[in-house]
């Protein structure tokens, strides 16, 4: 994983530690801009094995599911008439099963044969992000707290 992307995700954990506003464009374009990259990689693909088939299944699965847990574990709040999150032990505790199940997943794939192309990085952390979004989104607009609308986000 390259060191600047590593450096990212270190920032944005460390912000919602401490709680950040629920911006709802960070919500949707991060995961959008990193799967789409992801199905750009993947549509040239012409070599679909079943190993990369259910590699590729048990990844978007696995993805998201951990993503929907991550939101899920959240706390949600209002700080100055706007929606915050703030990332919680639970969170740490879905992160660091999640870093596992990747681990696993990549051991996983190279034990099936399923080829590299199917296993972008892009791919992992998109739909985690996307399940993220979706959990911490829809609980969200129940608590009827306004989303915030930066101009800017990480």
């Amino acid at each position: 994983m390259h060191p600047a992307l590593i450096a990212v995700i270190v920032i944005v954990v460390i912000r919602r530690f401490r709680g950040e506003p629920v911006d709802a464009k960070d919500l949707a374009v991060s995961p959008v801009i990193l799967l789409a990259i992801s199905v750009k990689d993947l549509w040239d693909f012409d070599h679909w094995t079943a190993a990369n088939v259910v590699f590729l299944t048990v990844s978007i699965v696995v993805g998201l599911g951990f993503g929907l847990l991550r939101g899920a574990s959240t706390v949600l709040f209002s700080r100055e008439g706007t929606l915050h999150q703030r990332y919680t032990a639970k969170t740490l505790v879905v992160w660091v099963i999640s870093l596992a199940a990747g681990a696993g997943l990549h051991f996983g794939a190279q034990f099936i044969g399923a080829e590299e192309a199917v296993r972008p990085m892009t791919l992992s952390i998109g739909l985690s992000l996307l399940g993220e979004a979706i959990a911490c989104g829809w609980r969200g607009v129940q608590t009827g707290i306004p989303f915030s609308w930066r101009s800017s986000g990480a």
